[in-house]
């Protein structure tokens, strides 16, 4: 797998188990994508489909091109697809329900995961194998965090996690109060101690930092504040594998035995 996108401009990720391969979201253009994933050795045409999390277009502005020139499916809620039907068109659409799962191919079971974000119907996914194992969670543009979710998403493999800000470099920062107070709202961004949080509950081997704020956060200032909390709830035992993503780098794929 590998996250292909993740910041304000555009989010994507790349999924690959078996033959199948997928995206979550798509929020970069085409072009951006095939390129993305030349660079991992992959193929646009390979595809099999795409799951959306929600209607910001930093999450679905490739979506039009890729139904029409790829042919591809999309899964994502119906409310959703009313929201961008019109920049989208006719796509290949399955729509999805919270709590219901629903197969991805042959080898995935797919759970989505009711969030508070300002859209309409904002959505995390955990992604299992057909035994029930979690394999990746994807958490992305979320304002809180709750039980529901901690619980759910326990002891995944792979964990995409937003971490969008560092608290005291938001509250520093130039952005005027009315946008501070959105990051910061129940609907708004997780921030560095949230992501802490999120990750002592759950335990994953593996986390993928990501959605980064390019002027309330930067790589050091993540890590330096993640893992001191973690470093005081966590064991060695249990202490996760960092990956940051800052949107700026070439992709790099994770390898992992699911």
């Amino acid at each position: 797998m590998c996250v292909l996108a993740s910041d304000s401009k555009g989010n994507s990720t790349f999924l690959s188990i078996g033959e199948e391969r997928y995206l979550i979201d798509a929020g970069i253009s085409v072009s951006k994508i095939k390129k993305k994933l030349f660079e991992i050795g992959e193929e646009i045409s390979e595809l099999n489909g795409v799951i959306i999390t929600h209607e910001h277009i930093d999450h679905i502005s490739g979506i039009k091109s890729l139904s029409e020139k790829h042919k591809l499916r999309f899964w994502l809620p119906f409310d959703t697809y009313q929201k961008i039907k019109k920049k989208a068109g006719n796509i290949d659409a399955e729509f999805i329900e919270i709590g219901e799962e629903f197969e991805l191919g042959k080898n995935l079971i797919v759970v989505p995961y009711e969030i508070s974000h300002d859209a309409i119907y904002p959505v995390a996914y955990l992604i299992k194998s057909t035994k029930g194992e979690p394999i990746v969670g994807h958490l992305m543009d979320c304002g809180e965090l709750n039980s529901y979710l901690m619980d759910g998403f326990r002891n995944v493999k792979i964990l995409i996690l937003e971490s969008n800000h560092s608290f005291d470099l938001l509250l520093k920062s130039d952005y005027p109060p009315f946008l501070k107070q959105r990051i910061l709202s129940s609907k708004g961004h997780l921030s560095n101690w949230d992501a802490a949080k999120f990750i002592c509950e759950t335990r994953p081997s593996i986390v993928i930092l990501s959605h980064m704020s390019e002027k309330n956060n930067n790589i050091e200032t993540a890590l330096a504040e993640i893992e001191d909390i973690c470093s005081r709830h966590l064991d060695s035992s249990s202490f996760p594998f960092f990956v940051v993503v800052n949107g700026k780098e070439r992709s790099v794929p994770i390898f992992a035995d699911i």
